[in-house]
């Protein structure tokens, strides 16, 4: 019997290995999103997918949706929170 050939391999973006902390509540609801996708796709969903999802959608939507992350942000480095070095 002869051999099927595989499709070519899409080009895809190269990932990287980023690292995030992240509050236990956090990760609670990026389980619950990645579970809520699964079930949807029908397929398992990685938290990763589910991060670059929602980069990639607030980058679609533009200044509204960028500018309630930021207030998010702000409310985050309120909580104390702070990483890195004020501007």
């Amino acid at each position: 019997m002869a051999r099927t050939k595989k499709p070519a391999p899409q080009d895809q973006p190269q990932l990287v290995v980023h690292t995030v902390t992240l509050t236990a509540d956090v990760v609670g609801t990026l389980q619950r999103l990645s579970q809520e996708a699964t079930d949807f796709l029908g397929r398992t969903v990685s938290s990763s997918a589910i991060v670059r999802a929602l980069v990639r959608q607030i980058d679609q939507q533009g200044p509204p949706a960028s500018e309630a992350l930021f207030v998010e942000v702000k409310k985050e480095m309120q909580g104390g929170r702070l990483w890195g070095k004020k501007k």
